[in-house]
């Protein structure tokens, strides 16, 4: 699961009532990917970065890292930062090349936990939970 994908991660379950986010990562197995192992089109990346920046809630980025062992994330987001191309291309490293392997993800307001095995999270819901959203 990449930090990407945890910045949208939450617990739709009924027990969670509209909230279940921040999702809190307990990591177990962590894996950064080499950028020049995985190929690398910086204009590409740039692009991308200053198209998500919006939408990437900040807080939660530097919350996910710090639980994956990255501590490098400045707390606040400036403006500086959001236009210089260097800090954009380590942003995109990080969003992108840092994966959660294997861990759990524990939801803030039930405590319901999600296992991640091989970089894929078990959202799958029991019997009983099913039945409660075919019967709305």
């Amino acid at each position: 699961m990449r930090l990407l994908t945890h910045n949208t991660m939450r617990n739709n379950t009924e027990e969670a009532k509209g909230g279940g986010w921040p999702l809190k990562i307990t990591a177990i197995e962590v894996r950064v990917d080499d950028a020049n192992d995985v190929g690398s089109d910086p204009k590409n990346e740039l692009s991308f970065i200053k198209g998500i920046l919006g939408m990437l809630e900040w807080s939660t980025l530097v919350q996910g890292a710090s639980q994956m062992g990255l501590n490098t994330l400045p707390k606040v987001l400036t403006e500086e930062m959001a236009a210089d191309e260097d800090f954009l291309r380590a942003l995109y490293h990080v969003l992108m090349n840092v994966h959660l392997v294997r861990g759990m993800l524990t939801c803030p307001d039930t405590g319901r936990e999600f296992p991640v095995t091989n970089s894929i999270i078990d959202f799958s819901m029991e019997e009983q939970e099913c039945e409660k959203v075919r019967l709305k």
